[in-house]
């Protein structure tokens, strides 16, 4: 692209977007409208149907309808960068076998969306447990000890709970 054509930017509010922040939206997206289970969107629901789990990542990350949101438009990158960690957080805690063809265990994201036993309250509380593991994972140095001292200044001990609470309260 010529240095002199219009540079293509992203709203100032979107460009900081972490994995944490679009899963944390995905599960307030399931909250209001709703979650299902086969398919991205439901056909029920018009401009913001029910989704499933990846459904409302990809509605998180475009604010719109998407065909294959982790792969097209102006989200895209946003969409699979947090569907790819909700992948690596549910193989970490074994709730997923990612390869593995012997198990009954999901392989994947979609497939533990489907589960038979499967709730939108689970759904949307692991959305949410998995932002907060980002948010912990990823903290900078500088972060945890702007946390501590403010801890320490309010005479409480730090914890990673607290951490959460006060990065979210920012």
């Amino acid at each position: 692209m010529n240095p002199t054509q219009k540079q293509p930017t992203t709203p100032g509010a979107l460009a900081d977007l972490t994995p944490a922040d679009t899963l944390r939206c995905a599960a307030r997206y399931l909250e209001i409208h709703g979650w299902t289970q086969g398919t991205y969107y439901s056909n029920q629901g018009g401009t913001f149907p029910p989704a499933c789990a990846v459904g409302a990542i990809g509605m998180a990350a475009h604010g719109r309808l998407n065909t294959i949101p982790a792969e097209r438009g102006p989200g895209a990158r946003d969409c699979a960068r947090a569907v790819d960690y909700l992948t690596d957080y549910l193989t970490d805690l074994g709730i997923i076998a990612y390869g593995d063809d012997w198990s009954t265990t999901p392989v994947d994201t979609f497939g533990w969306n489907d589960r038979d036993d499967q709730t939108a309250e689970q759904v949307i509380t692991t959305l949410r447990a998995a932002a907060d593991n980002y948010d912990w994972s990823h903290a900078t140095a500088e972060q945890l000890e702007t946390y501590a001292e403010h801890e320490y200044a309010n005479e409480s001990l730090p914890t990673r709970e607290g951490f959460l609470a006060w990065i979210g309260a920012r």
